[in-house]
């Protein structure tokens, strides 16, 4: 009796002993699951339209059909640097002293001010839906400037913000007009002219596009010695470095909308402008909207290994009438489709592909590379599934993530 009750309190601690082994393992089978699925970290990007562009950055010299405009002293400009002007405007005038200077700034002031109540009243109307409209719309822009910290254009914000303004206030009756206040102001304006006349002034010989010498200094180098320059000899101006003109100037008037850009490159990059005639052109920090452009010529210096290029281009504004010696990046091709983050590309069973994220599961889709730098790859818009390029506009694309597999949870 007692041998069998021993036998039985055995098996009983045996069968406890057991039921606690399975639990344990169950438990941790269940923690390594959880782990498994909750501890995995995805990064995903969205896939997006961009351009690309196969491109080489070259050293060059920035030349404008242009005529040097004499000057020196104190000078006021009363053109903008990139505004085209006619033949015989005044440009700049010479002042004798330093008030003269403010003057002319608070002549800008109340002409200003005079042209903009003058608009108000003449312009108001009675559609009070149309004005709180343009008031608001008028507003918005003015803050948008100020958010962007973008100061050129925030004078013309406030212009018209006030215009709005001040039509609100005549169509309201808040106000009867602002002839008390012009008439003020214009008289104002003609004492401040009156300090102004008689002053030396500089008008503009040719009709073009103005830039003060404030804002570009030309080059103390002629286009000609560039044009019958080899490359070799471009190659150690580049080297050397150009200086600006010493001579005394006011500005310069660029005759034309055309500019070229001599610059050269070893032998294996000239090649790469092979067979290609339009490229587009930007100057890094300067003019950074690519333009596009023309490949005039590529001469090859074969025993010194380098290659005198030209490129011309057709698109002239301040930004551009500022260049001169300049690192240049030139857009040989221009690739468009959807970008994807390199690192995302796998290669299962010799296929490229990436994975991409669809609700709860991950799922393979093969890809054609259109073009690729160090970064970015970039794959045809018109994906489509089973085709050799299955990615679609706005995939989630699985960048960083472990175990990946076709099919496989998130």
């Amino acid at each position: 009796m007692l041998e069998r009750e021993k036998r039985r309190r055995a098996a009983l601690k045996a069968a406890v002993a057991m039921g606690t082994l399975l639990f344990l393992l169950a438990a941790v089978y269940i923690v390594i699951q959880l782990y498994a699925i909750l501890g995995r970290e995805y990064k995903t990007e969205t896939a997006i339209a961009a351009t690309m562009a196969d491109s080489v950055e070259l050293p060059g010299f920035v030349m404008f059909d242009a005529v040097n405009v004499s000057g020196e002293g104190n000078l006021g400009y009363l053109a903008e640097d990139g505004e085209r002007v006619a033949e015989g405007a005044v440009i700049a005038e010479k002042y004798t002293d330093d008030s003269q200077s403010s003057a002319r700034e608070q002549l800008i002031r109340l002409d200003n001010s005079i042209d903009l109540l003058t608009k108000s009243q003449n312009s108001a109307g009675n559609d009070l839906t149309l004005l709180t409209t343009q008031t608001q719309t008028a507003l918005y822009n003015l803050l948008d400037q100020l958010d962007t910290a973008s100061y050129s254009g925030m004078v013309d914000a406030e212009s018209e913000f006030l215009l709005a303004q001040n039509r609100m206030q005549i169509s309201t009756g808040q106000s009867s007009g602002f002839q008390s206040t012009i008439a003020a102001l214009q008289a104002e304006r003609d004492q401040v002219a009156a300090q102004l006349e008689g002053l030396e002034t500089i008008t503009a010989e040719k009709n073009g596009y103005f830039i003060s010498a404030a804002s570009a200094m030309p080059l103390d180098l002629d286009e000609q010695t560039l044009k019958d320059a080899t490359p070799t000899q471009i190659q150690e101006l580049l080297q050397q470095g150009v200086a600006d003109s010493t001579q005394a100037l006011a500005g310069r008037i660029v005759e034309g909308f055309s500019w070229r850009f001599y610059t050269v490159c070893d032998l294996d990059t000239a090649q790469r402008f092979d067979g290609i005639t339009n490229v587009r052109i930007s100057i890094p920090g300067k003019e950074d909207t690519p333009l596009g452009a023309t490949v005039l010529s590529v001469e090859a210096d074969e025993q010194a290994g380098v290659a005198k290029i030209v490129i011309e281009c057709h698109t002239i504004n301040a930004d551009v009438l500022r260049l001169g010696q300049e690192m240049a990046q030139i857009d040989l091709k221009i690739y468009e489709g959807i970008r994807i983050d390199k690192a995302a590309l796998h290669i299962v069973d010799g296929q490229k592909g990436v994975y991409v994220k669809y609700g709860d599961l991950q799922r393979f889709r093969k890809i054609t590379i259109l073009y690729e730098d160090d970064k970015y790859m970039l794959v045809p818009a018109d994906g489509e599934l089973d085709s050799d390029n299955e990615v679609r506009l706005y995939d989630e694309i699985i960048v960083e993530g472990n175990n990946l597999q076709d099919g496989g949870l998130i």
